[in-house]
């Protein structure tokens, strides 16, 4: 156990000409969680600069205020308040919860205080060889007319959102931040890895700020210093739709034999656990570093406009949060009824793990049935009944994590939906790990929704 890179919480605030105001935090953490929300919550209520002038009412809220994970598999574990998740990790950790929410709190404030008039730029480009699709024979069972609508089985696309001071007596303006969203596991370092850090997209971070806050000349001589994490620049590399998608280029092999694994299941001669991705470097230290200096060098290219295609975002700001009580929502399309959503329940496929971290014992991918010896260990947790495992079908149930709450809840029923918008820019906060073409669809329908059709 150790330290490899140390994790932050990175963090800006837009504000317009009505007051209307956001916060949006990506940290390098596996994931936001609902009790961390809470606590910086009352953090930057009890902060009496932190209130409206008029109203006396807080600033930042759940409303408006979104805090985003990486999602790195290496970052400390012990701040989840749901049962199935401490499992996984440390348990309870309160050392750990208090520092993220310290942290957080932290970043908003700092990114509040230096608030000052700015302009906004948005730019898109494809970013290839820094991904694959780890699950690509499940993304061919998504439908033929929807995959060809895309040239590739992972987004390509990164987005990055600048932000410059916008002075008005014409001094050049000062760089004052990049967040950027491109779709990638940090798995470089796999489930062997002991070391705290943010993986690839932790490392992409700290090589855009030490370019940007030591001014790095193109020899390597720098300008000016600054200590890692203290400098006034802010670079943020969030996740996005990365559900299905690896880093680790060389794709899964076995790690007796060296051949490659069982497309459908992830297997080596039956077996889960020998099957894992690696690459592209020696090791999952230098693959760590090359797949985060790709997202570090495309990202300086769109910061640069060096596509031309950069735009500046022009608008107010504008928010939507709200509750969902996801057990027995009725899900539709076009009007069509398609189901109802069950209480959250964990297959077999959950716990073979993936190609970049594989399970234990006898756990299998890609399978819909459960083994005899784990039917028998689960009963005594929860027995399923007939109208769950229907509602799961085809879905073996292994863990029925929505039934269990001992010693309290193992999965949450009610989950928080948000949208943040900054002019033509929209930030969609979702709480879910979502795969590329799920992302895709999200996008699409949201795009649909907000977009007024142009007339001419």
């Amino acid at each position: 156990a150790g330290l490899l890179q140390r994790v932050r919480s990175r963090a800006f605030v837009a504000c317009d000409s009505q007051g209307k105001r956001i916060a949006f935090v990506s940290m390098d953490t596996g994931m936001g969680g609902i009790v961390l929300n809470n606590r910086v919550l009352q953090i930057l209520e009890k902060d009496k600069k932190l209130v409206d002038e008029n109203t006396g009412e807080p600033l930042y809220t759940h409303a408006n205020v979104a805090i985003s994970g990486t999602h790195t598999h290496s970052a400390q574990s012990g701040f989840l308040e749901h049962t199935i998740f401490q499992f996984a990790g440390s348990g309870w950790v309160e050392d750990t919860i208090d520092t993220f929410v310290k942290g957080v709190a932290e970043s908003i404030y700092l990114a509040h205080q230096n608030m000052q008039p700015a302009n906004a730029y948005v730019n898109i480009g494809n970013l290839h060889n820094a991904a694959i699709n780890r699950s690509p024979t499940a993304y061919m069972l998504n439908p033929e007319w929807e995959r060809q609508k895309y040239k590739y089985n992972t987004d390509h696309e990164m987005t990055l959102l600048k932000f410059t001071s916008s002075n008005s007596n014409n001094q050049d303006p000062k760089e004052l931040g990049m967040f950027n969203w491109f779709a990638v596991h940090p798995t470089s370092l796999n489930n062997s890895n002991h070391l705290i850090a943010g993986d690839n997209k932790g490392y992409a971070s700290y090589l855009f700020e030490e370019w940007k806050n030591n001014n790095m000349k193109n020899n390597g001589e720098r300008i000016k210093s600054s200590l890692t994490g203290q400098g006034d620049f802010v670079a943020a590399f969030a996740a996005t739709n990365l559900g299905d998608v690896s880093p680790n280029l060389k794709g899964p092999k076995c790690r007796d034999t060296g051949l490659p694994c069982d497309a459908v299941h992830s297997t080596c001669n039956g077996r889960g656990e020998l099957c894992s991705a690696f690459g592209p470097g020696e090791d999952m230290y230098e693959s760590c570093q090359i797949i985060g200096k790709r997202q570090y060098e495309m990202a300086k290219k769109l910061y640069n406009n060096d596509n031309q295609n950069m735009q500046q975002i022009s608008g107010g700001i504008d928010y939507i949060h709200t509750y969902v009580r996801m057990p027995g929502l009725n899900v539709t399309s076009n009007g069509e009824y398609l189901g109802t959503l069950c209480k959250a329940a964990m297959g077999e496929s959950f716990a073979a793990g993936t190609i970049d971290g594989p399970g234990m014992f006898d756990f299998t991918q890609g399978t819909t049935t459960l083994k005899p010896f784990w039917n028998f260990i689960v009963d005594f947790l929860h027995k399923s009944t007939p109208e769950e495992r229907a509602c799961q079908h085809p879905k073996a149930i292994l863990l029925p994590t929505g039934n269990l709450d001992i010693p309290y809840p193992w999965a949450p029923d009610v989950l928080p939906l948000q949208i943040l918008k900054i002019g033509q820019f929209v930030i969609l906060s979702v709480p879910s790990e979502f795969t590329t073409m799920s992302g895709r669809r999200l996008r699409e329908h949201i795009q649909a929704k907000m977009v007024r059709p142009c007339c001419y």
